[in-house]
């Protein structure tokens, strides 16, 4: 049984139908990518995932359970790290356990036995305002965590940072990724960052948007896979695909 999965999903905003007969599916400990160009319906994809908005058709099952247009379930890290500027670090990634119940005291320390794996030891009285790009998405990507640590949406969560920061912050994720066995769902419009992440990489292509390819994807250890030629390769292919959607 898939973690995640979503049956045949259309969505339509007055007479714009943006995605059609969408199905998709999230395996314990995978992290899948989906690529696909601007304006295509990803957004509205992980909107409809994360319950955000109902589909106009289909559903949406979460560990086997119909959840479809119920929100709060699962993680979901969007583009902007959102961090409220007044609340210190520690306070903002604690959020989603006070909204649980969790007390404050207990939430905290909960918080912190987490900082060092997730490179913000010593941090936690920092506001948002005092950190760099890559340290407030290191800590939206704990509150998310803390949100659901069984599924992680992230829609373009490096789009934002320098090409330097962003490469280290992909190298980062990937080591938390196996390490907690995260299973986590990205939207990304880099091939690299697809292919660097990925187990699995669906394609979003077509107006109304449509799942053209699925395609499985060998994570690479190591830095500088990029120069490798099975890399290159599966950058060309892909790129081919993208275009010719």
């Amino acid at each position: 049984m898939s973690i995640l999965s979503a049956n045949n999903l259309s969505k339509a905003y007055g007479e714009r139908r943006i995605i059609s007969d969408i199905s998709v599916r999230l395996e314990k400990g995978e992290v899948v990518s989906l690529l696909g160009v601007s304006g295509i319906g990803k957004t509205t994809l992980f909107n409809i995932l994360s319950g955000l908005e109902a589909p106009d058709s289909g559903s949406v099952f979460l560990s086997g359970e119909d959840v479809t247009g119920r929100s709060g379930l699962v993680g979901y890290m969007q583009q902007n790290d959102l961090l409220l500027p007044f609340k210190s670090i520690a306070d903002n990634v604690v959020i989603p356990l006070l909204l649980r119940g969790e007390k404050k005291k207990s939430a905290i320390e909960k918080a912190l036995a987490l900082f060092p794996e997730f490179g913000l030891e010593g941090l936690e009285n920092y506001y948002p305002a005092q950190l760099s790009g890559g340290m407030r998405q290191r800590a939206a990507l704990l509150r998310s965590f803390f949100y659901s640590s069984e599924v992680l949406l992230m829609d373009e969560p490096f789009s934002a940072l320098d090409a330097i920061t962003r490469s280290g912050m992909q190298l980062w994720f990937r080591k938390i990724a196996r390490e907690h066995g995260l299973s986590a769902f990205i939207i990304t419009h880099d091939v690299n960052e697809a292919l660097l992440l990925s187990d699995r990489i669906y394609i979003l292509g077509g107006r109304p948007g449509r799942i053209t390819h699925e395609l499985p994807n060998s994570v690479p250890d190591g830095e500088n896979q990029e120069l490798t030629e099975e890399f290159l390769k599966n950058k060309i292919r892909i790129t081919e695909f993208i275009n010719g959607e």
